[in-house]
C-alpha cells in the first residue's frame, strides 16, 4: 500500500486538511506537503527526489528561521547543498536500475560516523548555547547533526541513511509538539512510516545487487 501513488495522494490530502483546520500557516502546510511527496520518492530511489527535496528544505528553512532553530536553519542550507550533489551523484553512478546502487557502511564507518555525530553534536551545542539565542540548543543541534549525516549518506546511496532519518523523525515528532508545529507532527508521522519502508526496499535492492553481481560493497 505504502508503495502505490495512492498512499501519496492520501498523505498530502490529510497534510493540507490538517493545516486548514489548525489554522497554520501555507508555508508550512505547503513544505509539509513537498516533504512527503519528497521521501515517498528517496524510498521508491526516484532520481526527481532530489528536486522535490530542495524546494522542501528551502520552505524548511524559513520555517525554522521564524521559530528560532538556527541550527535547523544551517542544516536546511547544507541540505540543500547535499541535494544537488546527490542528484549529479545518483545519475553519474546510475546501473542497470537507472539509480546508483546502493551500498553499506562497513564497521569501521560505522565507529566513525558515530564518532562524527557525536563530536559535532557537542561542539554544535557549545556554540547554540554560547553564541545564539536558540530556543532548544541541545535537541536543536542534535538534530542538526543527524539531519546532515543522514542527508550525507543519501547523496552516497548508503543504506543507513534511513537509520538516521528514522532517528530523526521520531525525535521531531517530540520537538514539534514542543513548538506546536502540529502539521509538521503529522509529517513527521507520515514520513517515519516512509522511511521505515524504504528502509525495508532498499535493504532488498542491496542484497538484489549483490547477488547479481557478486559485490559486497561498502562505504565511509
Amino acid at each position: 500500500m505504502i508503495k502505490h501513488p495512492l498512499f501519496v495522494i492520501i498523505a498530502c490530502a490529510i497534510s493540507i486538511g490538517a493545516g486548514l483546520y489548525l489554522n497554520s500557516s501555507y508555508i508550512e502546510i505547503f513544505a509539509s506537503v513537498i516533504g512527503v511527496i519528497n521521501v515517498w520518492l528517496l524510498a521508491r530511489q526516484k532520481v526527481i527526489n532530489f528536486l522535490f527535496g530542495a524546494i522542501a528544505v528551502v520552505s524548511f528553512m524559513y520555517i525554522y528561521f521564524k521559530t528560532g532553530l538556527y541550527a535547523m536553519v544551517i542544516l536546511s542550507a547544507l541540505q540543500l547543498i547535499f541535494n544537488i550533489y546527490g542528484w549529479y551523484y545518483w545519475v553519474k553512478n546510475k546501473g542497470e536500475d537507472d539509480t546508483a546502487p546502493t551500498i553499506r557502511l562497513s564497521t569501521k564507518g560505522y565507529v566513525i560516523w558515530v564518532s562524527i555525530i557525536l563530536v559535532t553534536w557537542g561542539i554544535w551545542s557549545y556554540i547554540q548555547v554560547t553564541y545564539t539565542g536558540a530556543t532548544k540548543p541541545y535537541l536543536d543541534a542534535f538534530i542538526a547533526v543527524i539531519g546532515l549525516a543522514a542527508q550525507y549518506l543519501l547523496s552516497k546511496k548508503i543504506l543507513e541513511n534511513w537509520h538516521l532519518w528514522i532517528l530523526m523523525n521520531l525525535i521531531l515528532i517530540v520537538m514539534y509538539l514542543s513548538t506546536e508545529l502540529y502539521v509538521m507532527i503529522l509529517l513527521a508521522i507520515i514520513n517515519l512510516i516512509i522511511c521505515i519502508d524504504g528502509l525495508i526496499e532498499w535493504k532488498q535492492s542491496y542484497k538484489a545487487n549483490r547477488n547479481r553481481e557478486g559485490a559486497t560493497g561498502t562505504g565511509f
